[in-house]
């Protein structure tokens, strides 16, 4: 398998699109994340595709017939250039598969750079100088603090290039 291509889903059918394209025999990527999701007072672990909405699809150009696939369920249509797929160099995917755990989840290397409690110092915003204490790193990169303002303890919800750790 030499190259792939590229297929945009429907709204959250990654999963669907996939299997029924395995079922008409076409080889399918679609790396995965594990992320927590909070609801109601619960927090799960869940795997989400790291491209939400794509799937790499295994493409030959001389032996594959790519037009079944726009009619594939959970499939919306194919990227494309003109009236051909635009196809992805394998390189791409090994690369990217070269990043996988031994479980098949894509590996994103992020270190804590902050423990919970830790003492930190806003660098930029309305609180630029404010000194607070770290809370947790969400999946979006967003860190929460607390902050002390007259006498109360109150959360906010940055972003993580707004903080450095407190001297």
């Amino acid at each position: 398998m030499a190259e792939w291509i590229v297929a945009h889903c429907h709204a959250k059918a990654e999963m669907k699109a996939e299997a029924h394209l395995k079922r008409q025999g076409f080889e399918v990527y679609s790396p995965k994340i594990k992320t927590t999701r909070r609801h109601a007072r619960r927090i799960e672990i869940v795997l989400r595709p790291l491209f939400p909405r794509y799937l790499f699809i295994g493409f030959d150009d001389n032996s594959t017939h790519w037009r079944p696939i726009c009619s594939t369920v959970g499939v919306s249509h194919l990227l494309k250039a003109g009236e051909k797929p635009l196809v992805a160099p394998a390189w791409v995917i090994e690369q990217l598969r070269q990043r996988e755990d031994k479980n098949g989840l894509f590996s994103v290397t992020n270190v804590k750079p902050f423990n919970k409690g830790d003492p930190i110092k806003f660098t930029r915003g309305p609180l630029a100088d404010y000194a607070g204490v770290f809370e947790y790193l969400n999946d979006s990169q967003r860190v929460a603090v607390l902050l002390e303002i007259m006498g109360r303890e109150v959360k906010t919800v940055v972003s993580m290039g707004a903080i450095q750790r407190a001297s």
